[in-house]
């Protein structure tokens, strides 16, 4: 799942800056992955990962954050890594305003299933 991480963070550092985790006065716009859940059936068999990707912008109005979220979903749908085998499906997408009046989060929630080393 590491190799999944670092791979997604440097495809989406393509759009804009791209973080498993945000320090404090990080400049907006950026992109956070956070996996949720594993799921790992017999040993050397697939693993299947739920994932949120978090765009946050503060950008006036939500121009700037639905074009990043384009461009993201984008990348996604062509997601196709040379070194592993992986399958990316979007479950859900929703963009919300924080209670700071300023903030937009677009999610993605994905699910990887990723390819065991048994054949």
């Amino acid at each position: 799942m590491r190799e999944l991480l670092i791979d997604l963070m440097t495809t989406l550092h393509q759009v804009c800056p791209t973080f498993l985790q945000v320090k404090p006065h990080t400049a907006y716009p950026y992109i956070t992955i956070e996996p949720q859940q594993t799921l790992q059936g017999f040993p050397g068999g697939p693993c299947i990962v739920t994932l949120a990707i978090k765009i946050s912008s503060r950008y006036a109005g939500t121009r700037e954050i639905l074009k990043l979220a384009k461009r993201i979903e984008s990348l996604l749908q062509g997601y196709s890594p040379s070194t592993f085998k992986v399958s990316l499906k979007i479950l859900k997408s929703s963009l919300i305003l924080l209670a700071d009046e300023q903030t937009r989060v677009h999610t993605f929630l994905l699910k990887a299933r990723l390819k065991g080393e048994n054949p």
